[in-house]
């Protein structure tokens, strides 16, 4: 006797689901399907016809919310720190701008893939690299840009005032001898009379305390730091243990502001009697040159350090509140 066909059903990937009176599937591989089609492993609904043991392993679990977006900030401050310090200015704007550009790949991919976790964990990484670009950038204003220009040039230590300032123009700081002193008292300021609003571009000696001392290699300078009715207070030239200082910023000595300062330079030497050398440089009076240097760097790590931990912390907060809510999706 030949074989009871099976009764009329629909074939899928080799597999015969039997109609029911409602034109219900039947059930396969220990699926109960109630629906117009079979379960697919594509479904934005994965979470629901898959096992348990696979909700747990697809999951973006504490560990990657918190630390994850944590890492890639102080990857980008370490690497500011560094690039900053050390002016490859080029870093600093392609490194941030690649990650961007990964991290934004890696969401639309999982986006269209339905992985909710992985998005959510795209933005937390998205964020943390935007918050790192900007800590690190008001570092590299703050204190490394100035860092990086110090560290250009030669420091000189017990300098004479009478020393060439000719043999001296590649300094950019200058450790004078005990005894030297800024003649505050021989000041000159020269400002561009056309404007009311120009600064005012001073001068004042450097000298070794004795009395006819005359010949002026290096000036003590600022800007709007004296006037008519006003002493000249440019830098620390108040404090008793100033006997040094840091070349004047290159911005400032530039253009019109190192032909105003040569004006106020020949003023000075005009009104007082003064001799000049063939060159001279321009400093920013201050106690310890060296010392400022090595706080510009102990600052900028410090600041990257301290907001490191503070974002740890605000990263696992963050994933506390996160991580209940992804669970629970």
């Amino acid at each position: 006797m030949a074989e009871k066909e099976p009764g009329p059903g629909v074939m899928y990937r080799g597999a015969r689901y039997n109609l029911g009176q409602e034109g219900q599937y039947g059930s396969m591989g220990g699926y109960d399907i109630e629906g117009t089609r079979p379960p697919s492993d594509k479904s934005l609904l994965r979470g629901a016809m898959k096992p348990p043991e696979y909700d747990e392993a697809s999951q973006v679990n504490m560990c990657e919310l918190v630390l994850l977006p944590w890492f890639l900030l102080a990857l980008v401050m370490l690497c500011y720190l560094i690039a900053g310090a050390n002016g490859q200015i080029a870093v600093l704007w392609i490194m941030p701008s690649v990650l961007l550009l990964i991290i934004t790949y890696y969401i639309g991919t999982k986006y269209s893939l339905g992985d909710s976790d992985e998005v959510v964990l795209g933005f937390l990484l998205m964020m943390a690299v935007i918050i790192g670009t900007g800590v690190g950038l008001f570092g590299n204003f703050t204190s490394l840009q100035e860092l990086h220009r110090i560290n250009q040039g030669a420091s000189y230590f017990n300098v004479l005032p009478s020393e060439p300032a000719a043999s001296k123009l590649d300094a950019s700081s200058i450790v004078f001898v005990n005894g030297t002193r800024v003649n505050t008292g021989e000041f000159f300021g020269f400002t561009d009379a056309s404007s009311a609003l120009a600064p005012v571009y001073c001068v004042a000696p450097i000298t070794s305390g004795e009395v006819g001392f005359k010949r002026i290699e290096y000036w003590a300078a600022g800007i709007n730091c004296c006037g008519p009715n006003k002493p000249f207070t440019c830098g620390k030239v108040q404090s008793q243990n100033a006997q040094g200082g840091l070349l004047l910023a290159p911005e400032l000595q530039e253009g019109e502001g190192g032909k105003f300062f040569e004006r106020a330079i020949h003023g000075a030497l005009d009104k007082y009697g003064l001799a000049g050398g063939n060159d001279y440089i321009l400093l920013n009076w201050m106690p310890d040159p060296v010392k400022y240097r090595d706080d510009l760097w102990h600052g900028g790590w410090k600041l990257f350090a301290v907001f490191g931990g503070v974002y740890l912390i605000i990263s696992a907060m963050v994933g506390f509140v996160i991580y209940p809510i992804l669970k629970s999706s």
